[in-house]
């Protein structure tokens, strides 16, 4: 770790040539340990270790140029870009391969892993593990920029993420979908997203997920979260307003049960042959619901987000954060 003193200054016990990197100070005042830099005339210098009155140096670092320097020489200790930088990079936070994790010894320091989903903290004697955390990619508003719809349901832009509301109604399905072009296959999208819901036997709603359109039909194939128990569903609606019934394969008959968790991971593929669906509970682990030729039941123009506002009973509003959205 890099040390910073105010007004430490000294001078050169004797004259120095461009190469030296052991240099004598008439008093090491303000100077103790090591690795901190140091100005020597317009040379700045890496001091890696202090014994009595002798410095361990790296000359010329920063770009400046190792030269010759006088006895007496005013050396000042000083804070540099490069020490600020280095102090960011490696004293308090660290990206890198697990392999490549510094010993422990700097309480407060954060390893983040290129090759794990936990971050470790530094306790000054061990790294502890915390986490689990996921790589996100959120989606904007204007990542979707046609409705399907709309009626008076609302996308806006929320703390980086997309929140979608609709209000409740009681009377049928009612799709409200932000969507875009649909991309030239094959291609694959993983999502992820908050579902707010108040979770019943009689009081239920689709509240969120993936869904692909066809603007020509006015068919959807949704596939998502369906608040009652809750289960995972995969459903066909001829048109926005009218569910035709579960898409083919999908497992316990369009209503699979799922996993109670605050975060819901999707993926949809399109190989160009078959459209496939899989969900998991870390995004990084994915299990396969369905596969299903690429023009089952509509042949897709779109794809985005959706939610819809039908309930068994109640009629309060539907939400969802839409908080990743990546496409490879």
């Amino acid at each position: 770790m890099e040390r910073f003193k105010n007004l430490a200054s000294t001078q050169l016990n004797g004259a120095i040539d461009n190469s030296a990197t052991t240099i004598a100070v008439d008093s090491a005042m303000g100077f103790a340990g090591g690795d901190f830099r140091i100005l020597v005339d317009s040379e700045i210098m890496k001091v890696t270790g202090v014994s009595g009155l002798s410095l361990t140096v790296q000359r010329g670092v920063e770009g400046t140029a190792p030269t010759s320097h006088a006895d007496d020489s005013p050396v000042r200790h000083i804070l540099t870009v490069g020490a600020l930088d280095a102090h960011d990079r490696n004293d308090l936070a660290i990206y890198d391969a697990s392999a490549n994790k510094p010993a422990a010894g700097v309480p407060g320091r954060i390893f983040l892993p290129t090759d794990a989903i936990y971050f470790e903290r530094d306790n000054g004697s061990a790294w502890e593990k915390l986490g689990p955390l996921w790589p996100l990619s959120p989606p904007q508003v204007a990542d979707f920029p046609t409705w399907v719809n709309q009626g008076s349901a609302t996308a806006v832009d929320n703390k980086g993420a997309i929140f979608m509301q609709t209000p409740g109604t009681a009377s049928a399905s009612n799709i409200r979908a932000i969507v875009k072009s649909y991309p030239t296959p094959p291609f694959a999208v993983e999502m992820a997203f908050i579902p707010y819901v108040f979770r019943g036997d009689y009081y239920y709603s689709y509240v969120g997920g993936v869904c692909i359109y066809d603007n020509v039909s006015t068919k959807l194939q949704t596939y998502g979260l369906y608040d009652q128990y809750p289960n995972l569903r995969g459903w066909n609606y001829t048109s926005p307003t009218a569910a035709s019934g579960a898409i083919t394969g999908w497992p316990s008959g369009g209503n699979y049960p799922s996993q109670h968790a605050s975060l819901i991971w999707l993926k949809y593929e399109d190989d160009n042959t078959n459209r496939k669906i899989s969900v998991s509970i870390d995004g990084y682990t994915w299990s396969q619901l369905v596969s299903r030729p690429r023009t089952d039941f509509l042949t897709p123009t779109h794809i985005g987000l959706f939610l819809d506002g039908y309930q068994y009973s109640y009629t309060t509003n539907i939400g969802s954060t839409f908080v990743h959205w990546k496409q490879s």
